[in-house]
C-alpha cells in the first residue's frame, strides 16, 4: 500500500468515501446495484469533487492505493482559512442533494485549524490499519503547516472515538453539522 495525492481520476472513489463519512454504506454495493438516486448523488458529488476551491475537492485528498493501483481508502483534509465561503459554494453546488438546513450548521473548522473532514476505507481493507495511516499522513501534514489537526466523531461511533483518543485526540466541545451534534476533538500541533 502506498499513499498518493488524490488526482481528479480519484473522484468517483472520493464521491463513496465522502458518502460513507456521512454514514452511508455504498462501498460495499456494486454502483450498477445502487438505487438510481444514490447514484444520482455520487455523481454530483463526483461533480463537487472536480470543481476548484470546494470542501471536496480532489487536491485536498490522500489516497491509500495497492499495488495494482486499486484505491484501498482515502482522507480528505484542508486549512480552517476561508471555510465558511469554501463551505457555501460546496453545498450551493450539492444543494439538490443536501437534505437537511446547511444555514443551521455550525463551522466545522476555522483559521489555524486542519480538518480531517471524511476518512473510508473500502470494507475489503478494512482492519489492516490504513485508516490509522490515513490519519497520521493528515495529522503530519497538518504539523507541517503548523495549524491544530480537527475533526468531528459521531458519539455513537465508539470505535472511532477510541481510535481517535489513541492517536491523541481529546474531546473540546460539541460540533452541530449535518443535523447531528457530534464530538469536537482535536490534537495539538
Amino acid at each position: 500500500m502506498t499513499l498518493y495525492p488524490g488526482t481528479p481520476s480519484d473522484a468517483p472513489f472520493l464521491a463513496l468515501v465522502v458518502a460513507e463519512a456521512l454514514g452511508n454504506d455504498l462501498m460495499s454495493q456494486p454502483m450498477e446495484r445502487l438505487p438510481q438516486e444514490e447514484q444520482q448523488r455520487l455523481k454530483m458529488l463526483e461533480y463537487s469533487i472536480l470543481q476548484d476551491n470546494t470542501l471536496y475537492n480532489w487536491r485536498n485528498a490522500t489516497v491509500a492505493k495497492d499495488t495494482d493501483g486499486n484505491p484501498l481508502g482515502a482522507i480528505i483534509a484542508y486549512p480552517g482559512e476561508g471555510y465558511k465561503e469554501v463551505r457555501d459554494r460546496t453545498f450551493g453546488i450539492l444543494q439538490d442533494i443536501i437534505d437537511f438546513d446547511t444555514s443551521a450548521m455550525e463551522d466545522e473548522t476555522v483559521a489555524g485549524e486542519y480538518y480531517l473532514d471524511s476518512i473510508s476505507v473500502s470494507p475489503l481493507a478494512r482492519g489492516k490499519g490504513i485508516g490509522k495511516i490515513l490519519l497520521l499522513s493528515a495529522i503530519s501534514r497538518a504539523k507541517q503547516l503548523g495549524l491544530t489537526a480537527v475533526l468531528a466523531c459521531d458519539p455513537e461511533n465508539t470505535r472511532a472515538r477510541a481510535l481517535y483518543e489513541s492517536m491523541g485526540f481529546k474531546h473540546n466541545g460539541n460540533l452541530f453539522i449535518f443535523g447531528h451534534t457530534y464530538l469536537r476533538m482535536e490534537i495539538e500541533r
